[in-house]
């Protein structure tokens, strides 16, 4: 009785296991964007800019400290201890794998203090964003809703091959899920027992599935383009007769260079608070981040983005119409 039922859920159990993979496939490759955006330069050995940049997109946290054991090392970190006047934690609990110390927060005042003997008992926040949010839970939304879409779409699609329900006798029903499982999986030829068929015992209902698979499509590109943005890159894709006024494109722009902002600036700040603290400041071993890519310069190369329509008079209004390059 247990196998028949087993057997009777195989169909919502593969379904279940598509779902998963759908969802987890949009959320791998957001994740892979997100952690690869920005490059560490001058890290010591000792510390790992791929683990730090993990813990951003997990925790929105992550602390930096030497230790005795390591040297400079970054780890995963929480609050801890009192609140001081700019609402930051006065300790962190750093902590790893095979790590745990609680450091007091490097703030940077009192500059004349014995920077060596900070080094031995100070930590310095390395913060995702200012409100120390993660990047991970804005992306499991965007995934989902991508998953949502792209299910859809894959539902649509078979509607169109088979937009009907079969109708037959519970006693022929396995029958029919032969049958039908040879369809599914376009098989050329189907057989079947004409002793088992009975005569008028199958009918079928169309269910008009209406075709919306374009409709979804571009569903889809507005949230993966929601997704771009959010994370500070450049993601104008419109075909090569629209057109956008250089207003619409310096609006777009300001936006995702503020949101990539929103990200770089803590970094920086982070990188600042290091170089002071280990003693790197004005070195040729400065601690600093960058782009990956030509992102910070998103406003700046906007004329590389959009390109003047030809023939045009040399005097371009505002908000004068131009094609943008795919």
């Amino acid at each position: 009785m247990k196998r028949s039922k087993r057997k009777a859920n195989t169909p919502f159990l593969d379904s279940a296991v598509l779902n998963d993979a759908t969802y987890n496939d949009y959320l791998e490759r957001f994740k892979r964007i997100a952690t690869s955006m920005f490059e560490w330069e001058n890290l010591p050995e000792s510390m790992d800019g791929r683990f730090l940049e993990r813990c951003l997109y997990y925790e929105g946290k992550a602390s930096a400290l030497k230790s005795k054991k390591y040297g400079y090392i970054n780890l995963k970190t929480t609050g801890n201890g009192y609140v001081n006047i700019y609402g930051l934690p006065t300790k962190l609990n750093c902590f790893s794998y095979d790590y745990h110390e609680i450091r007091d927060l490097y703030t940077g005042l009192n500059p004349d203090d014995d920077r060596e003997k900070k080094e031995d008992k100070e930590a310095i926040l390395i913060m995702n964003n200012f409100d120390q949010l993660p990047t991970s839970s804005a992306m499991e939304l965007f995934a989902y809703r991508l998953y949502m879409a792209q299910r859809t779409i894959d539902v649509n699609i078979s509607a169109q091959r088979t937009p009907v329900i079969v109708v037959c006798d519970e006693k022929q029903r396995l029958t029919m899920e032969n049958l039908y499982s040879q369809y599914d999986g376009n098989r050329p030829f189907i057989f079947g027992d004409k002793m088992q068929l009975e005569e008028n015992s199958l009918k079928t209902l169309n269910t008009q599935a209406p075709y919306i698979e374009d409709k979804v499509t571009t569903y889809k590109k507005e949230i993966w383009n929601e997704v771009l943005t959010y994370l500070g890159i450049n993601n104008i894709q419109i075909d090569k007769k629209e057109r956008l006024t250089t207003a619409e494109t310096s609006e777009n722009n300001e936006l995702i260079n503020l949101n990539l902002q929103s990200m770089l600036a803590p970094r920086q700040e982070a990188c600042k608070q290091m170089n002071e603290l280990f003693g790197l400041t004005g070195t040729d071993k400065e601690i600093k981040i960058k782009l990956r890519s030509d992102l910070r310069n998103i406003v700046k190369n906007e004329l590389s983005n959009v390109k003047d329509l030809e023939n045009e008079s040399e005097n371009i209004e505002e908000n004068k119409e131009v094609i943008i390059d795919e």
